[in-house]
């Protein structure tokens, strides 16, 4: 390397491998690739340091900056990199992960020649960075080739069952409200998790009344609200009123702007500013909910009224601590389930009766033995199973109760108990997605595919953008049918958004073993140790609870030829 640093745009060669920076463009052999500017950046910054140990927190800080990420952005962007110069994570010979210390580029870093910085129209056509890792240009095209056109059935089918869902005689009677993400207007990014937390909340809040229908696309962005007219409200939601707003936290206040919107006509019917101290929210919790009831004109029986303002604490601390727990949990990876159920634990010993918090410390180790992330997940699901009953005792009407009850008996293979747990939460709460989501989970693997589609159809109805979970049940659902191919790209929609995902990454090996790639199983697989060194088929005992045992057999059997250790 010469002793004049890099810059951004000095382009450079990594093993001998042309990389131009400004141009977002790696060359291997005679392939150009192109690649996300964030992982581009992401790989200069290391071949500036080549030869040094680079923390995560440390890439984070240069790449994103003053922007609080998630650990899978760094996780995405060195995967891709790693594709790119098909690298692999077991033996590598570009990037080196050190567990708990970062990341070092071990490949020699030269600044390109002349003869080695060739210019776009001598490369000729810029190939997009594939989706997949694959051997040779010739079978990267034509699997290209094949996930466009699987995304584009993918996507019809996703369209034909919104479109069923929507036309389903159990929901045209009812108003359809949605409530979009709330906007964070707080000085750091830090407080998403409480504006999540509200808009939450008021969800469950309105999902109580039997005579609305409450739709959550809580995993869309680009649905918060922005201040936007009510002309911009987005066509694909197929609602009649749209709540939005916003909430600024600072210190010891609050402030909560809030609007409800007349789809139709394309007008404000009402909104309103609550301001007060952050101890207050409940209380404001309580009025907004009350007068988006009163301004949709809907008549409350009395057991519903007193449903409506019914809360699991008092504690202000006890409810922040159970909402960091939720927005840890969402992000599905080993280390954020540990912080989600220190946060949920924190939740408990601020207040003991908050029945919500012990149905969230169960969820954490459920998703341990379910996800493989513990030796013995029999004893999990059991201290599981003892905090459900420990909420159960406390409050059996909270659905959340029999959410993860029902996930619980699944894993246990007691997928009659399962299954009814499921129905359950879903006669507390009708508007309750996950629950639907869980239905359809439940159903699956108790060998009843088709029904299992038709509830999965209605979760997507309440939430018409899916987050990763669902679509990890619709391509389980896919396998069931053998439609491996069809699951093979509904799991690479789940790696895309969560590639952390350790679950989806198996099943994708799996889907793709079947579908006849057996060489990009086997690179997931490695992908997979390289994310959990001490994975093994021995620890995803209760992994794939299959009432049939065939099934199951066909997923453990396809992992081990994919070089899953035992």
């Amino acid at each position: 390397m010469s002793e004049r640093p890099l810059t951004k745009t000095t382009p450079f060669e990594v093993a001998g491998n042309p990389v131009d920076p400004a141009g977002l463009r790696v060359t291997i052999g005679r392939s150009d690739i192109r690649l996300e500017a964030k992982a581009m950046q992401v790989l200069v910054y290391l071949a500036e340091r080549a030869g040094r140990v680079v923390s995560r927190a440390e890439i984070e800080e240069q790449v994103w900056p003053g922007r609080i990420v998630t650990e899978d952005s760094v996780i995405k962007a060195i995967a891709k990199l790693r594709r790119v110069f098909h690298d692999d994570p077991r033996d590598p010979k570009i990037i080196e992960t050190l567990p708990k210390s970062g990341y070092r580029l071990i490949a020699q870093v030269t600044r390109a020649t002349e003869s080695t910085s060739r210019t776009a129209a001598e490369l000729g056509t810029v190939t997009e960075y594939p989706l997949r890792h694959s051997p040779t240009v010739f079978k990267w095209l034509a699997g290209a080739f094949l996930v466009a056109l699987l995304l584009l059935g993918l996507w019809r089918v996703f369209d034909a069952n919104r479109r069923d869902s929507r036309s389903s005689p159990s929901t045209s009677t009812r108003p359809a409200v949605a409530v979009t993400p709330f906007t964070n207007l707080g000085r750091t990014p830090e407080d998403d998790y409480f504006a999540n937390g509200i808009t939450a909340d008021l969800i469950t809040d309105l999902s109580k009344l039997n005579g609305l229908l409450v739709i959550a696309p809580r995993t869309a962005p680009g649905y918060r609200d922005s201040g936007t007219e009510p002309a911009a409200v987005p066509s694909d939601l197929d609602v009649d009123y749209l709540v939005t707003g916003s909430v600024q936290r600072m210190q010891e206040s609050l402030r909560i702007n809030v609007r409800l919107i007349e789809v139709q006509g394309r007008q404000a019917l009402w909104g309103e500013r609550y301001v007060g101290k952050l101890n207050d929210v409940f209380a404001i919790q309580d009025r907004i909910t009350t007068a988006v009831v009163a301004a949709l004109e809907i008549q409350l029986a009395p057991d519903e009224r007193k449903r409506l303002v019914s809360r699991s604490t008092a504690s202000i601390a006890a409810y922040d601590a159970y909402l960091r727990g939720l927005e840890a949990h969402g992000r599905r990876s080993e280390a954020q389930n540990q912080i989600a159920r220190r946060h949920f634990e924190e939740a408990v010993a601020l207040d003991p009766q908050f029945a919500r918090a012990y149905t969230g410390i169960a969820l954490t180790y459920s998703r341990e033995a379910i996800d493989g992330w513990t030796s013995d997940p029999a004893d999990s699901l059991k201290q599981a199973a003892d905090y459900a009953n420990r909420a159960a005792s406390m409050d059996s009407s909270l659905p959340q109760v029999h959410f993860v009850t029902g996930q619980i008996r699944l894993f246990q293979r007691r997928h009659a108990e399962a299954v009814a747990a499921a129905e359950r939460a879903i006669a507390i709460n009708p508007n309750y997605a996950d629950a639907f989501a869980l239905l359809a989970w439940t159903l699956d693997y108790a060998g009843r595919p088709e029904e299992a589609m038709l509830a999965l159809n209605m979760a997507m109805r309440l939430n018409p953008r899916p987050p990763a979970s669902y679509l990890e049940i619709l391509g389980e659902i896919y396998f069931a049918q053998a439609r491996y191919k069809d699951a093979a790209v509904t799991f690479q929609n789940v790696l895309e958004i969560n590639p952390a995902y350790l679950r989806a990454r198996l099943w994708n090996a799996t889907a793709l073993f079947h579908a006849g790639s057996r060489d990009l199983a086997e690179w997931e697989i490695i992908e997979a140790l390289a994310a959990s060194p001490n994975l093994s088929l021995a620890r995803l005992e209760f992994a794939f609870p299959f009432k049939d045992p065939r099934i199951q057999e066909s997923i453990l059997s396809a992992l081990h030829d994919a070089s899953l250790p035992d």
